[in-house]
């Protein structure tokens, strides 16, 4: 049985201006939270006529009400010094909170000292009100405390993590691409779904003789059980480069073949898809997708390329009028900003959805950037093949590189976020040995998985990871076994 958590074993930590590489957690020393409160919205009865009762009538459905914003009240003491809670209401811009649990940690470790923490995100003071200032008599002596009400757009739990291998003995080749293909789900048009359940993974083609296409791996309840299927439309020998959902089909790139090949979701769950092949692509490299309508393609020599349906010939945006180099990564936040990196410190983007495609200078002259991960219209994330992570607040003008446990050595090959807060990095060190750091607090800090005890199932590298938007607490990442041979596929839950 789960031992419950008590109100001493608790902390505040607060991060003005919200979560993110530029933001310090603060620790409130002298704060505590009270009771989070989040109403999911009231129901209302549909009602009909009882045909078996005059009088009467039964229920036949619900209407659900609006979800609430969640609320998160806080006490902290009232000191002599200044009130950072009226400062910062006063200014009016919003915070994080986060409320870390545990028991025998350092409660000041941000990174360490808990066993589960409260994320209280995009919050604003809305209220704050100290308790009585004065006396009139002795007995009326009393610690003022401020209470400070925050409302906040989204609130969620962080527990630690445990990394486990799947399908060790059915992957043989390695694996260079993940995706989470999944959407919750209440039964109501689908199978129940937490939406962290269906996931994928591209291995690399045999080049043995007789030489095999790419396989495709798939999961539909979380990664307990794994089949695989062969991408038609790559030709034996040749190997994919990426892999994307596009709405209700999935789409796998191949530089070799200049072309995509795309399949009904459902239908390769169920073994009966079949893969169309799609031309008019020059060196695809890597896949970004709204959905079904918004869907970017970057490529070699600078080519960028866009469909508003993934089953057509794409829209050329960009023929290397902004770089030349080859783009390997793309990223946005909307249908209008969007970022894109590749070989030789290549960095363009965009802010009409690709009409218009800049360049800016990247943060490593000469070193080709792996990943990059867009949090606002100007706040960036790259990670490069030396090693290092690096951020912008200002759409590329100015970059700061952020440290993490062996950045500077070996490789980085993706940067993702599943949440405002919650990221992921695969970092390989010159041994070779593939790692997956993770940050709780926007990409400040980050940290070596797993938390705690254990280690990583051995592998060479890690080439990419997939986070889910509905959990922060799981996460598939793809690469090299350890034997430089056989593929690897790790999930993080």
């Amino acid at each position: 049985m789960a031992e419950t958590v008590r109100t001493p074993f608790s902390r505040v930590f607060t991060i003005e201006d919200k979560a993110g590489p530029a933001n310090a957690p603060v620790y409130q020393g002298q704060g505590r939270a009270m009771g989070p409160s989040w109403g999911f919205g009231d129901l209302t009865p549909i009602r009909e006529p009882d045909p078996d009762r005059y009088g009467a009538f039964k229920v036949v459905g619900s209407i659900r009400g609006e979800r609430d914003l969640p609320t998160l009240p806080l006490e902290v003491r009232y000191t002599y010094t200044l009130s950072e809670m009226l400062r910062i209401g006063r200014k009016g811009c919003p915070l994080d909170a986060q409320i870390h649990m545990g028991k025998c940690q350092d409660p000041r470790d941000f990174d360490g000292g808990w066993d589960k923490v409260l994320v209280f995100e995009g919050a604003y003071i809305t209220n704050w009100a100290p308790g009585e200032l004065g006396a009139l008599e002795q007995g009326e002596d009393a610690v003022i405390n401020e209470s400070v009400d925050l409302t906040g757009e989204d609130m969620y739990e962080v527990k630690k993590l445990n990394l486990s291998e799947l399908a060790a003995a059915a992957i043989t080749r390695e694996v260079i691409d993940v995706a989470i293909c999944d959407s919750v789900q209440c039964g109501i048009c689908g199978v129940p779904s937490d939406g962290c359940q269906v996931a994928f993974a591209i291995t690399l083609q045999s080049i043995a003789s007789p030489g095999l296409p790419a396989e495709l791996f798939y999961t539909s309840d979380g990664g307990a059980i794994w089949a695989s299927t062969n991408i038609t439309t790559i030709t034996a020998g040749n190997a994919p480069t990426a892999l994307g959902c596009v709405g209700t089909r999935l789409a796998v790139l191949s530089n070799a073949e200049n072309a995509i090949g795309y399949a009904l979701i459902s239908e390769i769950l169920l073994g009966t898809e079949t893969w169309v092949e799609v031309t008019g692509y020059a060196g695809p490299n890597a896949i970004f997708s709204l959905g079904s309508t918004f869907t970017w393609i970057v490529a070699d020599a600078g080519y960028i390329y866009f469909t508003s349906d993934i089953t057509a010939a794409p829209t050329t945006q960009s023929a290397g009028a902004a770089t030349v180099q080859n783009l390997t990564a793309i990223h946005g936040i909307d249908e209008n900003n969007l970022v894109a990196v590749g070989a030789s410190n290549a960095v363009v983007y965009t802010r009409d959805g690709g009409l218009n495609w800049s360049a800016v200078v990247g943060p490593a002259v000469g070193v080709a950037l792996t990943g990059v991960w867009m949090r606002g219209e100007n706040e960036w994330v790259v990670c490069t093949t030396g090693g290092r992570l690096y951020y912008t607040l200002d759409a590329g003008a100015t970059w700061t590189e952020k440290a993490f446990p062996g950045s500077g050595t070996g490789t980085c090959r993706d940067v993702v976020f599943g949440t405002p807060s919650v990221g992921y990095l695969a970092h390989a060190t010159a041994t070779p040995a593939g790692r997956v750091l993770r940050t709780i607090n926007g990409g400040f800090s980050w940290y070596v998985l797993p938390e705690g005890t254990g280690t990583i199932p051995a592998n060479d590298r890690i080439n990419a990871i997939a986070a889910c938007a509905e959990n922060p607490n799981v996460f598939f990442a793809g690469g090299l076994a350890d034997n430089a041979t056989d593929g690897y596929l790790v999930k993080g839950a």
